[in-house]
């Protein structure tokens, strides 16, 4: 299960839980069939992704929320996209890397809910 059933939910929430689940076995199917893609990243954001890597966060919080644990995961995604990226060579204005498909999911998923919020 993706996260566990909180007491007081409604029937659509069970619903939307159950169909989470459903959803993550589809990407664990999906996952089996990928690996890595080769994408090139702007090289300022790629310099981003380094100074991430670079920076010691040895502090985890006592207790956070689901939210915020997603945002620290999300973070560590972008340190780990440092990591990579160090030992990529710049071409021209951009780095070209071969990126697992996490990444590339995570990335664009935190694209998608910064244009969520934007919007909003």
């Amino acid at each position: 299960m993706v996260a566990k059933e909180e007491a007081g939910e409604s029937a659509a929430q069970k619903r939307f839980r159950k169909d989470v689940d459903d959803l993550a076995d589809i990407g664990v199917a999906i996952r089996r069939q990928l690996d890595s893609i080769q994408v090139s990243i702007p090289l300022r954001l790629a310099e981003v992704a380094k100074a991430a890597w670079s920076r010691e966060e040895l502090e985890r919080p006592p207790s956070e929320t689901f939210e915020q644990g997603l945002i620290r995961t999300l973070a560590g995604d972008l340190a780990l996209i440092g990591l990579i990226v160090g030992e990529a060579e710049p071409a021209g204005d951009e780095v070209v890397i071969q990126l697992d498909v996490r990444f590339i999911s995570h990335a664009i998923f935190a694209a998608d809910r910064r244009e969520d919020r934007s919007t909003k």
